[in-house]
Order: structure tokens, then C-alpha cells, then sequence
């Protein structure tokens, strides 16, 4: 099988271009060659898809399926569409959880309308667009389409600063901030898992051809939750700090990855993940504390500890230190 990988020198690209070169498949890399390799035995070709043209170097190439880890943007969807419209069998697409209109009914089954979350901003509607887009093009027959929809994404060479975040500040014995006490649900899926379950779609196109799948592990933390199982593994006494972030002047109506006081949303977020398990017989097994285990084994090996600064954070620490505030 001839794979196209859209994206895949880091992470999740990363796990599942190994996965798929010791399943026997031809693989190819399309990346910018900024972010580092991806795994021996994978053909490169480089290539920027914020570029009208970035896609050119594959233009006398043939695949069977292509495996989309790197839209962010609805108009590199597009692009993609119109490059390989005819070309190829099957289109898989890594979309996310945040399609979902907000509902107070959890978890979310793939049958929830499209949104999206209006916490995720621009993300959630490029995602949204990105994924209309294709379905369009499924229906029309250009190829099949299966598109996965993510919660948190956590693992060894995570380069996102999700766990680090909690991680380098228990470390350091500083304070956590936890926007209404960390009282929200989200959920996370181990990359490990994430990975197998592209893999046996990709490996079953019959079944999984039209489908849109959620996948993640079935049971949800709490923010508060995810601080104290970090702060267990680590056997060290937390030190969080419950906050409003309206009061300290720090509430954003939009999520932003840059700008962060925890890192993640204070906001339920909870999929339904039957249907995966139901259709292709694979379903995310690792718990919330194994991922964490993993990930801290792995980053007690990196050269620096130190915790990444956020301009919110900052301020919100600043104004509970205020004097006003401590008297």
C-alpha cells in the first residue's frame, strides 16, 4: 500500500509512520523539513501547504490513501482536495473533538451537530470547514473519507505543553492556576492509541470509508484531577491555587495555545467513543495516569526542566500578589 502522509516528522506523524513502515506499507513524507526527519524508511518530499504550490512536488506521484495530520487551515484542505480529486482511494483526516456544537448532554456521539465550541475560536472553524469540505467530496465521489475526531493528544515527545506545563511547575514547587478550581472534564487519548487506531483505518478502508470516528479513552478528568495524578507521580505536594479569571482580569473568550494559565480549557469536553470499538474492533485503552507515566519517564530524560512563561499566567499571578489582594 503507497500511503501519503500529509505532515508526520513529530509526534502523532511520527508514531504512525513507524507503524505503518513495519506494517509492510510504501511510505511518504510531505513536510516543510523544519520540524526534524520522520522515521528511516520513509520517503520525503518537502513541501509548505500555507503555500499555493506546496503541494506540487507530489503532483507525479501515486498513492492510495493519504493520511491528513497537518491541516489547520480550510484552504490547505482545499488545495488538497483539488490535487488529489480522482487520484486516490482514500482520504484520512485528522480533525478533532472541537467540531462539536456544545451540548450539556455528555459524552458527544459523532452524530452531535457541528458547531464549533466557540472556546476553540478559528481552530474549531477551520476544522469545521475543513471537514465540510471533504464530506462534499466523498459525496461527490472524488475519494473516500474517514475523519478522526481527537480529544487532548498525550505522550512521550509531546510538543505541545500540556503535560510539561504541569510537570515543570510541580517540578520547580511553584503554583498551578486553576480557573473555578479545575472543576472541568476533559478528556485525552494516548498516542500510542491514537496511532493503532489510524492504522486499522487506514488498513480497513472498507469499513471505515464515510465513517467519522471519535477516539480517545472513555473516561474523562477533571483539570484538578489531571494536577493531582502529575503531582502523585512525581510524589510531591501541589500547591493549586483555585482562581477566577474574571475577577484577576485574565478571561479570554477564545482558547489560545500561546497564552496559556492551564493548559486546558475550563470547559467540559467528552466524547462518545463506542462506535470506533463497535466498527473497526479498536478502541484507546491507556488511562489518563498510564499516559502520564509515560510522558514523565520520557521527560526526566530531557535536558531542561525549565516551564515555558505565559504573558496570562503572569499577570494572574501578579494580581494575587497584590497587596491589596493580601491583606
Amino acid at each position: 500500500m503507497r500511503i501519503l502522509l500529509l505532515g508526520g516528522t513529530r509526534f502523532l506523524g511520527r508514531r504512525l509512520s513507524s507503524l505503518l513502515i513495519e506494517s509492510g506499507a510504501d511510505v511518504t513524507v510531505l513536510h516543510r523539513c523544519v520540524t526534524g526527519a520522520p522515521p528511516p524508511g520513509t520517503k520525503t518530499v518537502q513541501g509548505d501547504r500555507a503555500q499555493p504550490d506546496g503541494l506540487e512536488g507530489i503532483r507525479d506521484l501515486a498513492f492510495d490513501t493519504v493520511v491528513d495530520l497537518s491541516s489547520y487551515f480550510s484552504d490547505w484542505t482545499r488545495r488538497a482536495i483539488t490535487a488529489f480529486r480522482g487520484r486516490i482511494g482514500h482520504y484520512v483526516y485528522v480533525s478533532s473533538g472541537t467540531v462539536y456544537r456544545p451540548s450539556a448532554e455528555l459524552p458527544w456521539a459523532e452524530t452531535t451537530p457541528f458547531g464549533p465550541m466557540p472556546i476553540w475560536g478559528t481552530y474549531g472553524e477551520e476544522k469545521v470547514t475543513s471537514e465540510r469540505l471533504l464530506w462534499q467530496a466523498h459525496q461527490a465521489g472524488d475519494f473516500a473519507v474517514t475523519a478522526f475526531r481527537f480529544p487532548f493528544i498525550l505522550g512521550p515527545c509531546n510538543f505541545t505543553d500540556r503535560e510539561s506545563f504541569v510537570f515543570s511547575r510541580l517540578a520547580a514547587r511553584e503554583p498551578i492556576l486553576l480557573p473555578n478550581g479545575g472543576t472541568a472534564i476533559n478528556q485525552f487519548v494516548y498516542i500510542e492509541d491514537a496511532a493503532q487506531a489510524l492504522l486499522a483505518a487506514i488498513e480497513r478502508p472498507g469499513a471505515s470509508a464515510g465513517q467519522a470516528y471519535n477516539c480517545g479513552h472513555a473516561r474523562g478528568v477533571t483539570n484538578r484531577g489531571f494536577v493531582e495524578i502529575c503531582a502523585e507521580l512525581l510524589d510531591v505536594d501541589p500547591e493549586i491555587v483555585a482562581i477566577d479569571e474574571n475577577e484577576l482580569d485574565v478571561a479570554r473568550d477564545t482558547w489560545d495555545l500561546n497564552d496559556l494559565v492551564f493548559p486546558f480549557p475550563d470547559e467540559h469536553f467528552l466524547l462518545d467513543v463506542s462506535k470506533i470499538r463497535r466498527e473497526l474492533g479498536t478502541e484507546s485503552e491507556t488511562p489518563t495516569r498510564r499516559m502520564l507515566e509515560e510522558y514523565l519517564a520520557w521527560w526526566l530524560t530531557q535536558p531542561s526542566h525549565e516551564r515555558e512563561r505565559y504573558s496570562r499566567e503572569e499577570q494572574a499571578l501578579a494580581a494575587l500578589r497584590a497587596p491589596e489582594r493580601s491583606r
